[in-house]
């Protein structure tokens, strides 16, 4: 979610579904057509499979034609992508400064793709900007709904600027949708760095995340990239137990808890950003999670600053096993990954797919690029 110019969930072990709202709904903007998904036709039988290690192999990279229509054209993804399952349908939220909302047959954005224009825009740059917090963007890094109908939780990267060059000090809010997510209101900070935004730009603050609901421990977790007290900027996360993670709410990892306080509304800072210890060794940001029911198990990926995306495992969504590479170096460079399924990004099976950002060049332009993974146990 930097800037253009500069170079995700919910369930644990037990199967849980989110509130099934049943009211009908309607795209605001209204969306022309709902994409027929193409999706799911090609058979696994007729993939070709490389091994990437024991346990993960990828087909070959295929790529997202985007149209002369589409809305921010070669700056796809710019972070997260966000489906969400409504009635037969799928609404997929495109992270990026301004935020679009799609709605089609499979959560698959190739099915989406077509419907990805300014008028489905929902949320973001042009909307309840706050000097000193979003008036850089928001982008959506999770949408979840609540318990009444229509009503969703997002979670948001916020980016408040300096000047035109994008430079950001960054940091991680919320904000309500009372209409399936047509529009939005009440954004506020959640989660913050120890030092405010400083007189000169540079890139600061917190941000670049995404969350999960874990189930077995009723909270939220916001994994997130910041700046950590060896300098690097490293994985880190933070927790919620309130259903609509409220501002207030929400407590920074210590190493062993979730205590450090996350944001001080008197301040407008949090505490220390303290690294997940597992992953450390490979520093990056704009992860993605996912529970896999093949595995038992939760899977992250995420970009590395060497341009690659990793994935780990974990049994708890805490204790995260050292990373492996599996996709893009200094030459093919690879970022901003999405574990999308059939059943969405909040939970997969033996096979799901990737999406990232693919040979993004020095001005920003990448390809919306996709595989599929194949997990073994």
């Amino acid at each position: 979610m930097k800037m253009k110019l500069m170079m995700f969930v919910f369930l644990a072990g037990a199967s849980v579904a989110l509130c099934s709202c049943r009211k009908e709904w309607v795209p605001v903007p209204e969306s022309s057509v709902v994409n027929q998904g193409t999706g799911t036709q090609t058979p696994e039988e007729s993939e070709t499979w490389t091994e990437i290690n024991g346990n993960v192999s990828m087909t070959e990279t295929k790529v997202v034609e985007q149209g002369e229509n589409t809305f921010m054209k070669g700056y796809w993804p710019d972070g997260k992508l966000i489906p969400v399952k409504k009635d037969n349908s799928w609404q997929l939220f495109w992270g990026e400064s301004t935020d679009v909302l799609t709605v089609a047959s499979t959560p698959f954005p190739e099915d989406h793709i077509s419907d990805l224009t300014q008028e489905n825009t929902v949320w973001g740059k042009e909307f309840d900007r706050t000097e000193g917090f979003n008036d850089g963007g928001s982008w959506f890094i999770s949408v979840f709904p609540l318990d009444e109908p229509g009503k969703y939780v997002g979670f948001f990267h916020a980016e408040s600027h300096w000047d035109e060059s994008g430079i950001a000090h960054k940091s991680i809010g919320v904000v309500y949708s009372d209409d399936y997510g047509a529009t939005w209101h009440d954004p506020k900070p959640i989660i913050t760095d120890k030092n405010p935004k400083p007189d000169e730009p540079d890139w600061t603050g917190l941000g670049d995340g995404c969350v999960i609901w874990d189930e077995a421990n009723s909270r939220y977790i916001c994994y997130y990239q910041g700046r950590v007290s060896s300098g690097a900027n490293a994985l880190c996360m933070a927790s919620s137990s309130d259903r609509t993670g409220a501002s207030g709410t929400w407590k920074k990892w210590d190493g062993t808890d979730f205590t450090v306080p996350a944001y001080d509304s008197s301040t407008g800072l949090g505490g220390e950003n303290i690294p997940v210890s597992g992953l450390a060794g490979v520093p990056g940001a704009n992860p993605s999670v996912m529970w896999n029911d093949f595995l038992g198990q939760w899977v992250m990926v995420y970009a590395s600053w060497t341009k690659r995306i990793y994935m780990s495992f974990s049994d708890d969504a805490i204790a995260w096993s050292t990373p492996q590479a599996i996709v893009g170096d200094a030459d093919n460079p690879a970022g901003y990954p999405n574990l999308i399924s059939e059943e969405g990004d909040l939970k997969g099976g033996e096979t799901v797919r990737m999406y990232w950002a693919n040979n993004q060049n020095t001005i920003g332009i990448r390809d919306l690029a996709y595989a599929k993974i194949r997990f073994r146990k």
